[in-house]
């Protein structure tokens, strides 16, 4: 009751004074202190655990109430209004793969660094360990360390990017902005693992004949990962038995949370609401290669990406000035809206007359404009930044990168060819004939149907959109098309 009446005698004092008046703010901490219900307080931190962390941080573990498990919290930069909140990857060292960027954001910004449940200083309950379920933590740390009235920033690592973008996909509007950094689990499974398993043929010196006996060694590789694709797959019937999951994999913290990480399905969900986000990403990083990145990039309309040369996995660690330099900029930057998104709009056929060939070649890149292409028999093909109008394709294994391919109310034909594709937008029709497609960030516009096999299509999505007159369609995963159309199998 005495609460209550300190409550109202504040806000009565707060409406008969000018809305300009210095003190306003710290009036509205105090309102919002006395309603707030202050954090249960979990098994008091030691010397010892936090013999890694600098002194002149704030530490605490408490209880979490959407699972009542403990969590540690590290605050620095307590001073500054607007929050950065960081949310770590796998692995043992949780909240310390941030000690080389607390220091720098600090300087000007107010930093909550946590450890996941289940991870570093957060030992405890024992429950599914997926995104879903990380959110809900992440919301009530965002709710309770966040200063009053302040911006939020969302910055995660490997699988705390991949566990921040869910959580701006699913609570929207809570942050100002989203950081994502090396982000993991993102790709379809199949896509994935074909990724990591990739030679770098074309760039390499061996003789052209080998290259294209090395390009038809892989592509039957990658056929076998497809193939496991679309069989049993234990993990998946593992992922929805939570009690079995749990008694068996639950405090293997790591497996639990790798496994749920590879349950989620990113592709359907919605991006189009997603707040501003930057993209930082290793060059080199072999555990989420730059191909996610890039498939993001066609799916975040206000995304922007920077790629850090000669960097792996963990780009603050290797290449820490530069990280620090990066993400300070993009915190800062009103990240305007991606021209590619935008340009994706014109969807009008362009004027060039020029015409690109390929016949029995193992290697050949095109970029710029066509009004055709036509590939046949090439091994190692590479389309590149391409406005094309008509391709037709037969026998082939040809990579697309950051293109438009057709145009709206014509067919392409592929036959027996082998596409993979990222940040790219195909017009019209395609018939395929014993093909097989790997589509990353990829988004078919036309007439339903947009995709027609012809006979016996494999499919490996993620990110993939079909955007027709009438509907939206969100899909990611393996497909094995007979003579149907991709539409009637989803």
């Amino acid at each position: 009751m005495v609460k209550f009446l300190v409550l109202i005698s504040l806000l009565l004092l707060w409406s008969a004074m000018p809305v300009q008046a210095n003190w306003f703010n710290d009036i509205n901490r105090q309102v919002r202190s006395i309603g707030a219900a202050k954090p249960v307080t979990a098994e008091p931190l030691t010397a010892a655990e936090l013999a890694d962390y600098p002194t002149s941080y704030h530490f605490e573990r408490v209880i979490v109430p959407s699972h009542q498990t403990p969590l540690f919290v590290l605050q620095a930069g307590l001073e500054h209004r607007d929050t950065v909140v960081l949310i770590h990857g796998l692995g043992e060292l949780a909240s310390k793969d941030w000690l080389t960027v607390i220091p720098a954001l600090a300087t000007r910004y107010h930093v909550v660094a946590i450890d996941l449940p289940g991870f570093g200083l957060s030992q405890g309950a024992v429950f599914t360990y997926s995104p879903k379920e990380y959110a809900k933590v992440i919301d009530w740390v965002i709710s309770h360390y966040r200063h009053p009235n302040a911006q939020v920033h969302l910055v995660g690592h490997s699988m705390g990017a991949a566990i921040s973008l869910y959580y701006a996909s699913q609570y929207p509007g809570k942050i100002e902005q989203l950081v994502l950094v090396d982000a993991a689990g993102i790709l379809d499974r199949t896509a994935y693992l074909k990724q990591i398993s990739k030679r770098d043929i074309a760039n390499s010196e061996l003789p052209q004949g080998l290259r294209r006996v090395l390009a038809r060694v892989d592509n039957f590789a990658d056929k076998m990962l497809e193939k496991t694709g679309t069989g049993l797959d234990p993990t998946k019937w593992l992922s929805r038995n939570e009690s079995i999951r749990n008694m068996t994999i639950g405090e293997q913290t790591n497996t639990n949370a790798a496994l749920a990480l590879m349950g989620q399905n990113f592709s359907v969900l919605n991006y189009q609401q997603m707040p501003a986000t930057q993209l930082i990403w290793g060059a080199d990083d072999q555990v989420a290669p730059l191909r996610t990145a890039e498939a993001l990039l066609h799916v975040l309309p206000t995304a922007q990406l920077k790629v850090i040369a000669g960097a792996g996995h963990v780009p603050m660690k290797s290449h820490q000035h530069i990280f620090n330099q990066m993400l300070l900029t993009g915190l800062a930057s009103t990240s305007p809206s991606n021209a590619k998104a935008l340009a994706r709009d014109q969807h009008s056929e362009n004027s060039s007359q020029r015409i690109g060939k390929c016949y029995q070649d193992s290697q050949q890149y095109f970029s710029g404009h066509y009004d055709q292409l036509f590939i046949e028999d090439c091994k190692l093909v590479f389309i590149d930044n391409v406005d094309v109008n008509q391709l037709t394709m037969s026998d082939s294994i040809v990579t697309i990168k950051s293109s438009r391919i057709g145009v709206q109310q014509k067919k392409m034909k592929i036959t027996r060819s082998t596409i993979s594709a990222t940040d790219t937008d195909f017009l019209g029709e395609i018939n395929s004939t014993r093909s097989r497609f790997d589509l990353a960030g990829v988004t078919f516009w036309g007439e339903s149907p947009v995709f027609i096999s012809q006979e016996s299509t494999r499919l490996v999505l993620s990110l993939v959109r079909i955007h027709t007159p009438t509907h939206v369609i969100r899909l990611g995963g393996s497909y094995v098309l007979a003579a149907e159309s991709l539409e009637s199998v989803l």
